[in-house]
């Protein structure tokens, strides 16, 4: 098999998990509140559908990281270019993003496929998933405010109101765990649009205006 079709395969795996992960914002937005019948139904579903979807994202996600180790490939990483300090590089990167429109955090992001962000003095293109951009906005806060990033996990602004937690420093309390830097992991069983309302949150949290962040979309640059 050759490392293309390997790459191609890993694409459309995380295509499809983070496709899944949106389902569920279409199913409710389909749910009819003063239907009880319809209520019951979604709810049902839903309940089933997300103990499902933990299962096939957890054992998607092992698949995956046996295939990036056995290999030594990691397609989300290789075709990104980022910049923080350079500043010609940085404007380069800049004009080539605003080849396709600016997207804000204030937009309905389900079934898209991001492409590249602007975030401050901080420029990246080439990303393939709303995972790898998240945990990139992670990097960036991490590096602005250490401190305050370490706390995250006693954050109770991060906590859910069943206690399920958005950052840890145990990675058995997250249902799907990254691993951002020793003792610290982020949940990242996330659909796009969990991934936004997160990012926006943090912002706040970090004194950034949410409205100095861009998205860029592959669908734009596609469509140019």
């Amino acid at each position: 098999m050759t490392e293309g079709k390997i790459k191609e395969i890993l694409d459309r795996l995380n295509t499809l998990q983070e496709d899944l992960l949106s389902l569920p914002d279409d199913i409710l937005l389909s749910i009819d509140p003063r239907d009880n019948e319809s209520l019951e139904n979604g709810t049902q579903f839903l309940k089933s559908f997300n103990e499902s979807l933990t299962q096939f994202t957890d054992s998607a996600g092992r698949v995956e990281a046996q295939i990036k180790e056995h290999f030594g490939i990691n397609p989300e990483e290789e075709d990104i270019e980022r910049e923080t300090v350079d500043r010609q590089k940085r404007e380069r990167i800049v004009r080539e993003l605003d080849k396709t429109a600016r997207h804000s955090l204030d937009e309905n992001f389900t079934y898209k496929r991001p492409f590249g962000f602007i975030l401050e003095d901080a420029a990246y293109k080439g990303i393939k998933t709303w995972k790898n951009l998240y945990l990139h906005v992670l990097k960036i806060l991490q590096e602005k405010d250490p401190e305050k990033f370490n706390h995250l996990p006693d954050e109770e602004r991060f906590i859910s109101n069943r206690g399920n937690p958005l950052f840890s420093r145990e990675k058995a309390k997250l249902r799907i765990e990254e691993k951002v830097k020793p003792g610290f992991y982020a949940e990242i069983n996330l659909s796009a649009n969990n991934i936004r309302d997160n990012i926006k949150a943090l912002l706040n949290h970090f004194q950034i205006e949410p409205s100095n962040m861009q998205i860029f979309l592959r669908e734009d640059r596609d469509a140019g």
